[in-house]
């Protein structure tokens, strides 16, 4: 089980909020079991990536108060691209295959926070009071596949 840690941005004071990346609690992630809400995955459990199944090591669960989020529309960035809206912290990497990688970085693909996402209307910023933001941490760095967007999401630290 993951422990849970709380976070207070202080967003109601004018403070910078915490740069979290992760996924809002019910966000499906394609397992080898299927697709399952984020937060029934445990380490050990095996997750879906671009590069094939690899292991789940670490799942970080934070609490954030007044958390600057990215509510991603269904079919927002294509059909199925969310199957389904997904709520994602506005530092969460997308990895994206569309002009859109063109236009930000110049190439065919590339790794893009959510809030560079922003259009106003289909995939939307907003400051949610509180959230269960979930963090999966894999052996190495991988794209998974969560919602049917496909997000980047860290490997453990090899030490040097």
């Amino acid at each position: 089980m993951a422990a849970t840690s709380s976070i207070d941005t202080g967003l109601a004071q004018g403070v910078d909020a915490v740069t979290l990346a992760g996924v809002a609690g019910g966000t499906t992630i394609l397992t080898l079991d299927g697709a399952l809400p984020v937060e029934f995955l445990a380490p050990g459990d095996r997750v879906l990536t671009r590069a094939g199944s690899r292991r789940v090591a670490r799942v970080e669960v934070t609490v954030v108060r007044n958390a600057r989020m990215v509510r991603i529309a269904a079919d927002a960035l294509g059909v199925g691209k969310p199957a389904e809206a997904v709520l994602v912290s506005e530092a969460q990497g997308i990895f994206i295959r569309d002009w859109r990688a063109k236009a930000l970085y110049g190439q065919a693909a590339a790794v893009v926070p959510a809030a560079r996402l922003c259009d106003g209307e289909y995939i939307r910023a907003e400051v949610v009071e509180e959230v269960r933001l979930f963090s999966l941490v894999l052996d190495s760095a991988e794209v998974i596949y969560a919602g049917g967007l496909e997000l980047a999401c860290e490997g453990l630290a090899v030490p040097a």
